[in-house]
């Protein structure tokens, strides 16, 4: 079978970056299960710390992927991208069980992050020499490759149902299947050297046979996952969003994990629910409902508000997972607890149904499925909460009744700042004291605060206790009877401004403010001021702020591996001009004028601008198109596919722009990213929350408003980018493209950081100054550029010029062979 160069290379690519998109989203899941969320984020920017590697390996060593045997080289890489894949995914699939905060834990984690790097890093390297011997189809090239990534995508959304080791499987698979179209395309050409027909087929088979045999008796369950303990597992199912394991029944109850964190209970039928503070809503109305409950999990809380009397419960979930578990092997144990009539059950988001439902509640529950353990050690820094926001608590409190309640229940540790929001937020619905308004009791290490719009009566806080005096709760909060100093400043009646000096000030420890939909990260409490003494302090942070701590592990890796970016090139460069053969240096002088006007430093500091730039709009306007699109176990994928794909578009657009353009063109297209990121700090938060009360179909089309304009124009800049560098020296498009990757993994690292303590709205500022400085840097492209790049491909060709098929005898080359750009 005889591939053209052209399809060859293309589907090549598409493939590469398929099985790159579904790799990254499979390891998010395995680390997230493994190590925690905190963990699934830092897999993300496995493929840009990857790509970065490949491509400064590239620049550094040409002959890694150069023709003729440029094509060999590149099935060569993607056959072993597809076992570096297996090896990474048996070593995290049987790695002993280790707590991520022990002393032995980092040099396991520095493994397990170094083998997982390693396919990225050789598909990163294929794709810098794609790029660098067929820049003029870059537009093109560009488009496939997204495209192939949006694929990935895809693949991802169903994959990940037959677990996520498995979905990392198949990324091995299209690796390989990406190492079979490079082969065919090294076929095609008699002076091309054929790349190894037998290495690709080993993988290929290897790959199929694993996966077959992991169906037929399945070998890759993690054995490292933070669960109770496997011999007490009774079920485990992977779902699109995490593992989801059962323990075996114990007195009356099976407790579900998800991700190896979050615990729910499965109550016997038989069995009666334990009180739990946040049933306390129940003493002040007994049967009186509808009651809405967020996060039905296990069923307790639905349990209780139908011990308690309740005909009408509505439960909200959004994993469709623990719905396939209470209603598959766990529904006769739980009496069939969601197909109760009683129970209505909604799919979905609760802030979502809280915006668009028009039904009021008298009972309004919000439990906590979240660990102690992982609110004390930090590990929850990262996580976002729609729940728990200013605007989120202001939502459901305008779904109550006059004198309905609104329960919300967190660990101990957590209960001042709660304190701090559910208070803000009544201030906001025009509650003058809202001291009055408040009654919180805690047991087990949890508290629940009970927050109502009308003053509790004498007769509802005497109610109160003697519910809490019955089950032996600890009253930590009564309208009469504030526990802490802290505590009466932040209910007080005085005016808001006393009370935001407190959240702000009062407690130095810990910061106090309400978290808002722009900053929705309720479990990071550290003061903006003590972040250096908490980051210099390595015992305390590993200890107590475990996800802080692996995010500035990130943020060093990304920096140091920039630094090195950019100094080893440079010392390459320098070595190999001191090795330059005295005949070559009037060729090497006339390239070194040629190049000076448009000096490399400007093309490297635009590519690290744009990367930076593409990074940080990425985690804003992400986020937000996740909060639109209400499909629940599937947002990652559409936002993704999106973006992507208008990126991809955005780039194949440039097609018709002339290299001499490119620069005007590119310095527009940044300027105009940099203003839509600064519009966007400003109206991006309320236009999310006003869509959060449309329905699904003009959700859907709000979010794809709001992805495409920034996906079509960022995706624009590369392909730009490539047009003005190879207009000069295609040789120093490897390196631009390493630190583009380079400086979009530091991006997200320090643009977390920033998300954590100013808000995405600072993000996108950050972004939009990355693109001003991409338009300030942008490199003009070399006077007569087309002439020389075509004159520097025919010699590098054996004199055939670009515009003209190769012959037979310009290094092998076939007439079918890349037209625009000669593959030699």
């Amino acid at each position: 079978m005889r591939v053209p160069q052209r399809s060859g290379l293309f589907s090549g690519v598409a493939a590469l970056a398929c099985a790159s998109v579904l790799l990254e989203i499979s390891l998010a899941r395995i680390y997230a299960a493994l190590f925690g969320e905190i963990h699934a984020f830092l897999a993300l920017s496995l493929s840009l710390v990857g790509a970065g590697v490949g491509g400064a390996l590239l620049y550094v060593v040409p002959s890694l992927a150069r023709p003729p045997a440029l094509f060999a080289r590149m099935a060569t890489l993607a056959a072993l991208a597809s076992g570096a894949t297996l090896a990474a995914v048996i070593l995290l699939a049987h790695r002993e069980p280790l707590s991520v905060p022990a002393p032995g834990s980092l040099p396991w984690l520095a493994l397990c992050y170094a083998a997982s790097t390693v396919p990225f890093a050789l598909a990163g390297l294929a794709l810098a020499a794609a790029i660098r011997h067929a820049a003029p189809e870059m537009p093109r090239l560009y488009l496939l490759d997204l495209v192939g990534g949006a694929l990935g995508g895809l693949a991802a959304a169903g994959a990940l149902r037959a677990g996520a080791p498995r979905a990392a499987l198949a990324a091995a698979i299209f690796f390989a299947v990406a190492g079979i179209f490079f082969y065919l395309g090294s076929r095609c050409c008699e002076g091309e050297e054929r790349a190894p027909g037998g290495l690709v087929a080993t993988f290929v088979l290897g790959s199929f046979v694993l996966l077959a045999g992991d169906v037929g008796a399945p070998w890759l369950r993690l054995a490292g996952i933070r669960r109770a303990s496997p011999d007490r597992t009774e079920h485990e199912a992977w779902t699109e969003r995490s593992l989801i394991s059962v323990d075996r029944p114990k007195a009356g109850a099976a407790l579900m994990r998800l991700g190896g964190a979050a615990a729910s209970p499965i109550l016997d039928a038989k069995a009666t629910p334990p009180p739990q503070p946040e049933d306390m809503a129940y003493a002040l109305h007994k049967d009186q409902g509808p009651a809405l409950v967020v996060g039905a999990g296990g069923g307790r809380d639905v349990r209780a508000a139908l011990k308690a009397g309740q005909k009408d419960v509505v439960a909200v979930e959004g994993d469709r997972g623990v719905l396939e578990v209470m209603r598959g092997r766990y529904a006769a144990f739980s009496g069939n607890l969601f197909d109760k009539p009683e129970v209505h059950l909604v799919v979905g988001d609760g802030r979502s149904f809280a915006r668009r439902t028009p039904l009021l509640f008298r009972n309004i529950v919000i439990p906590s499925a979240d660990t102690v353990e992982a609110s004390t050690t930090g590990a929850l820094a990262l996580s976002e909460s729609r729940l728990h926001t200013l605007e989120g608590v202001g939502d459901f409190l305008s779904r109550l009744l006059p004198e309905g309640t609104l329960v919300l229940a967190r660990a101990d540790a957590d209960f001042d700042r709660l304190l701090s929001l559910v208070t803000a937020a009544l201030r906001r619905a025009g509650v003058a004291a809202p001291k009055d308004h408040l009654f919180a009791c805690s047991a087990a290490q949890k508290t629940a605060l009970l927050a109502r719009r009308t003053p509790l009566a004498r007769e509802d806080v005497d109610a109160l206790r003697r519910h809490c005096r019955k089950h032996r709760f600890s009253e930590v909060l009564a309208p009469d009877r504030p526990a802490t100093p802290v505590r009466s400043l932040l209910v007080a009646a005085a005016a808001p401004a006393a009370a935001a000096r407190v959240a702000d000030g009062a407690a130095a420890e810990a910061d106090l403010t309400p978290p808002t939909d722009d900053r929705p990260f309720f479990a990071y409490t550290v003061p903006a001021r003590r972040l250096p003494a908490v980051l210099g302090d390595v015992g305390a942070l590993r200890a107590g702020h475990t996800a802080l701590f692996a995010l500035a592990l990130l943020l060093a890796v990304g920096a140091v591996l920039s630094a090195l970016g950019v100094l080893l090139p440079v010392l390459a460069a320098r070595r190999r001009r001191g090795h330059l053969a005295p005949q070559d240096a009037p060729a090497q002088t006339a390239r070194a004028s040629t190049a000076s006007s448009t000096p490399s430093a400007r093309a490297l500091a635009f590519f690290a601008a744009i990367g930076a730039g593409f990074a940080l709009v990425e985690l804003a306007v992400f986020r937000h198109g996740l909060l639109l699109l209400d499909l629940p176990a599937h947002e990652l994928p559409a936002v993704l596919v999106i973006l992507l794909v208008s990126a991809g578009v955005g780039g194949y657009l440039t097609a018709r722009v002339a290299p001499g353009d490119a620069t005007a063109v590119s310095a527009r297209v940044a300027e105009a990213l940099a203003v839509a990121a600064a519009l966007s700090a400003v109206g991006l938060v309320p236009l999310a929350r006003w869509g959060l009360g449309l329905g699904a179909f003009p959700r859907a089309l709000l979010a794809i408003a709001l992805l495409v304009p920034f996906g079509v124009l960022a995706g624009s800049l590369v392909p730009l980018g490539v047009k003005i560098v190879d207009s000069v020296s295609s040789a120093l498009l490897p390196w631009c493209w390493a630190l583009c990757a380079f400086a979009g993994a530091t991006a997200m690292a320090l643009g977390a950081l920033c998300a954590l303590n100013l808000g995405y709205s600072a993000l996108l500022l950050g972004a939009g100054l990355a693109y001003l400085l991409a338009a300030a840097t942008v490199p003009p492209a070399a006077a007569g550029a087309t002439a020389a790049r075509d004159d520097e491909r025919a010699a590098s060709s054996g004199g055939a010029a670009a515009s003209e098929p190769p012959s037979r005898d310009a290094a092998g080359v076939q007439p079918e062979a890349l037209e625009a750009a000669p593959i030699a």
